[in-house]
């Protein structure tokens, strides 16, 4: 077995085990036994069991942000394509929800795996927002003198659609929420004649 296939079959089996019983609850021994190899084998493709959560929680993260990059590169105004990127996000992480709560530790909890993978999405996710607020700002259609900080001010403004809270809103409400967030980010507190 080659270590790439090796190193996929330990996170497969990682990813089914945790979203089972949790990373607490979860041993190496029990990653090995699931792929039927020997123990002292997983420690040859991951340094710890941290190593593996971290690994895991950063896959997870990629697929949130390769969704956010196909939504900005989408079709449609700046305005449409900001909206696709957080309409984007929210769908991957609710499909996370759904998959249980222990699947949900792998994108948001206290531990310093999934806080590293979690500090490196956020980092990609800022200098994706930024390069769509500098585009849309040279074509005329959206207003960030300061790309990087507005990227940063939009995440904050929508971190209610990031977990934990995310996690804790009822399904129903959450489209509804979202957009009614859009139209407050977009259009702002005043009308078009009350302006400066």
């Amino acid at each position: 077995m080659s270590d790439t296939v090796r190193r996929e079959q330990i996170l497969k089996a990682a990813e089914k085990l945790l979203g089972r019983h949790g990373a607490a609850k979860t041993t190496v021994a029990d990653l090995a036994r699931e792929v039927g190899i020997a123990v002292g084998t997983v420690y040859l493709e991951f340094s710890s069991k941290e190593a593996i959560v971290e690994a895991l929680s950063t896959e997870k993260h990629c697929r949130v942000i390769d969704a956010m990059r196909r939504a900005a590169a989408g079709e449609g105004s700046f305005a449409v394509r900001l909206r696709g990127i957080f309409d984007a996000r929210t769908a991957v992480l609710l499909r996370y929800a759904e998959e249980g709560a222990h699947v949900c530790e792998l994108v948001h909890c206290l531990s310093a795996a999934v806080k590293s993978a979690q500090t490196r999405f956020v980092e990609e996710e800022t200098e994706l927002l930024a390069g769509l607020l500098r585009e849309g700002a040279r074509a005329g259609q959206l207003v960030a003198p300061k790309p990087a900080m507005t990227a940063r001010t939009l995440l904050r403004a929508y971190a209610v659609f990031s977990p934990p809270q995310l996690f804790e809103l009822p399904r129903d409400q959450v489209r509804d929420a979202l957009r009614d967030m859009h139209e407050l980010v977009l259009n702002g507190l005043l009308g078009a004649r009350a302006r400066p």
